[in-house]
């Protein structure tokens, strides 16, 4: 994305300002004659006729090089008001694949409504026009859910000039021990823009997470990231904190000197609607990256759904297909707020978001060695290389153990290089009233219609890519790699 990639949807209907797409004016809401053939590199003929409301625009030269192809189907031009976009081939509107834009492209999708969700699940949410569901590069899979797929990487994504560019990210934070080693990933990757980081309460409280969080980034010499403090504790339930994982402060009471900085005064809500909205006027799409209780994102979402405008997709560190670690059926981060994460499941196919569940099947994965974590202190300095080895290292004796997981820092590599991690598309709920599996993320692996058409509660209306494996050896490497070189 020149700084985030063209959405494809741009491609089946766009809007009518001058100025836009690729350099040329577009004409907007246009009638298109049946067969009608547009030669390569003509003029349009001045004073087009528009149809209702639309602005004329005269003599509006096609940028060269744009191609419209006449070989176009007789019954799609005949309908009324096809759209008409300037430097966009017709190869393109037919074929809108990810070699053509470099971003996911986008698919319709009809979201069915369940009426027997849970009321905290279906929060109302403003009325607003729908946008289509984008079906992620590389995800398309059967609707029999039998197929896995890699996600395109990142790194195959190129500008028009041919070099990567730096994709817009923002983090959602509870920042322990792991959340520490993914923003010091984030910060440093010349892949990510990193543009805001917002806290949530979880790991340690929303104080000490705040303080993490700006402690983290000065030791990355990224004193320019905001930082906002958001909500401390889950929308129905009391905090409960997991200090006997990340110690007292919650970041491995390293004693590591604290930041002077302060936090942004706007509620992290506030920021992230700010940094969305901003992106969407601005033609950007940002990726989400959630690394603690979705908390800050369920309010987002149904308290400014405009926001999802400016949204690329969410990538959420939570759940587990298998085995959970709050409980046994649950993992953290969804178990500490599952109305939060049921409802930000909800909100995201409502809304159109991609969605990647980065769970626990594959967060214990990539791991680093205790002589690794040695070489990476032996830097000094007090920046990002030493202060990841002491991270690690405080793992590595807290579970007695001679190599430790980066954790969510996994997250935030599978954003750089999506085709190391495989995932497979299915329907996901949230367990919200189980004794036992409260918390839980129910993912829904059954392939026979005889099964699914026989379930009381129907299928989960949220479709989305689950991580079930991954290169373990290459995310390991990259946060090596990224974090030593600063």
């Amino acid at each position: 994305m020149s700084s985030c990639p063209t959405r494809c949807s741009g491609v089946s209907r766009a809007t009518s300002r001058s100025g836009q797409a690729f350099e040329a004016e577009v004409v907007a809401e246009a009638e298109v004659v049946a067969e009608a053939e547009v030669v390569a590199e003509a003029e349009v003929v001045a004073e087009a006729e528009v149809v209702a409301e639309a602005e004329v625009v005269a003599e509006a030269e096609v940028v060269a090089e744009a191609v419209v192809v006449a070989e176009m189907v007789a019954a799609e031009l005949v309908a009324a008001d096809a759209w008409v976009v300037g430097a966009t081939t017709v190869d393109e509107v037919a074929d809108p694949g990810p070699e053509a834009f470099g971003a996911p492209c986008w698919a319709p999708s009809v979201q069915p409504t369940r009426p027997s969700m849970p009321v905290a699940a279906r929060a109302a949410t403003l009325p607003r026009a729908r946008r289509p569901r984008r079906a992620p590069a590389g995800s398309v899979v059967p609707m029999s859910m039998d197929a896995t797929v890699s996600r395109f990487s990142a790194s195959t994504e190129r500008s028009s000039t041919g070099h990567q560019p730096r994709r817009p990210v923002v983090l959602d934070v509870d920042t322990g021990v792991d959340d520490a080693c993914a923003i010091l990933l984030a910060a440093a990757h010349p892949a990510l823009d990193l543009r805001a980081v917002s806290c949530v309460g979880g790991n340690a409280s929303i104080d000490d997470v705040v303080a993490n969080t700006l402690t983290v980034l000065d030791a990355a010499g990224r004193g320019d990231v905001p930082v906002a403090r958001g909500a401390d504790r889950p929308l129905l339930e009391p905090a409960a904190h997991a200090r006997h994982v990340h110690g007292e402060d919650g970041m491995g009471d390293l004693d590591w000197p604290r930041s002077a900085r302060s936090a942004d005064p706007r509620h992290a809500v506030e920021l992230l609607r700010d940094l969305l909205v901003g992106a969407a006027a601005a033609k950007e799409q940002v990726t989400l990256v959630s690394l603690g209780p979705l908390t800050n994102i369920a309010l987002l979402l149904r308290t400014y759904p405009s926001a999802a405008d400016g949204m690329r997709e969410i990538v959420f560190m939570g759940g587990a297909v298998d085995v959970g670690n709050a409980t046994a059926s649950a993992e953290f981060n969804v178990f500490h707020d599952p109305e939060a994460a049921a409802m930000t499941l909800d909100a995201a196919a409502q809304l159109g978001i991609p969605v990647t569940m980065y769970g626990l099947d594959v967060f214990y994965a990539p791991r680093v060695s205790r002589s690794e974590v040695e070489q990476l202190i032996a830097v000094g300095g007090r920046g990002s290389a030493e202060l990841a080895g002491r991270l690690i290292r405080f793992q590595c004796d807290r579970f007695t153990k001679d190599d430790a997981t980066i954790g969510d820092a996994g997250a935030v590599c599978a954003v750089i290089d999506r085709a190391a991690l495989t995932t497979r598309r299915l329907p996901v709920r949230v367990e919200l009233a189980g004794s036992w599996s409260r918390g839980r993320t129910i993912a829904d692996r059954r392939n026979w219609s005889g099964d699914l058409d026989h379930d009381p509660h129907g299928q989960a209306p949220s479709m989305i890519d689950v991580a079930l494996q991954l290169d373990a050896e290459r995310y390991r490497r990259l946060w090596l790699d990224t974090v030593s070189a600063r």
